[in-house]
């Protein structure tokens, strides 16, 4: 158990500045660690229960700028995307699912690395952002990973990235407590691996620290750096859901 404790406590420092900086970095830090080290279930719902707490301390600390009209529609179209993910996760294969959803992350990703002269859907139309709240709804309960989906928005969008972390704060805090409350409901409870009380206590200390570190980071970084630095973390995420899927598949 010991070991387990050294490793989640340094993925989740790892991940939570990361977080702070561009907005993702917890689930895809810590998400393939603990789900090696507890076993997949049981690491994907600690990962969303502290990311519940590292989002509520990020959204709180940038909410001047912070744009609540998309958060609604984000946030809504969350919702609405992790209801059915929860089933899914009962009615099919892991490795298919990790697999695909890998794919498609990076192939998404890919279309948004072709440079044009102007972002190519409106920053204020209201169905792609309730579209991209349901993937990431979808993802979030599926895989803990809900971030690559509203950066590819982003990127697509040309939104200010500074501007579209700060909103991307309180919608991963939604997606996480969604992602909980539903497997709750849905699978009749929640599998944490047997972790014991104090390796928690340590771990939600380390998030606040982590949070520290990045906001010094975050201040020596330019827009267009944050942008680069998530869409490498978002490649390397839909990678590792990838190669989990095939690992597990074979």
């Amino acid at each position: 158990m010991l070991t387990v404790a050294v490793v989640l406590i340094a993925a989740v420092l790892i991940g939570a500045v990361l977080q702070r900086i561009t907005g993702m970095g917890l689930g895809l830090v810590a998400g393939p660690v603990l789900s090696v080290a507890l076993g997949p279930a049981a690491g994907v719902t600690v990962v969303n229960g502290l990311s519940v707490v590292n989002a509520a301390n990020n959204a709180w600390a940038v909410r001047a700028r912070t744009d609540w009209r998309r958060f609604g529609y984000l946030a809504g179209g969350l919702v609405l995307g992790s209801v059915p993910a929860a089933f899914v996760v009962t009615a099919i294969d892991g490795p298919w699912l990790l697999i695909t959803v890998g794919l498609l992350v990076m192939a998404a990703l890919g279309v948004t690395m072709v440079k044009t002269e102007r972002p190519r859907i409106s920053p204020r139309a209201r169905v792609p952002m309730v579209v991209t709240g349901v993937a990431g709804g979808f993802m979030s309960t599926l895989v803990g990973i809900a971030a690559p989906a509203f950066t590819i928005y982003s990127r697509i969008t040309g939104w200010d990235y500074r501007d579209f972390v700060a909103t991307l704060h309180p919608v991963i805090l939604i997606a996480n407590t969604v992602s909980f409350v539903v497997k709750l409901i849905v699978l009749g409870g929640v599998d944490v691996g047997g972790l014991p009380w104090w390796i928690w206590a340590v771990a939600l200390v380390t998030i606040f620290i982590g949070a520290w570190f990045g906001d010094r980071l975050n201040d020596r970084m330019s827009s267009e750096g944050m942008r680069k630095l998530a869409t490498l973390l978002a490649f390397a995420g839909a990678g590792t859901l990838l190669v989990e899927g095939l690992v597990e598949l074979f």
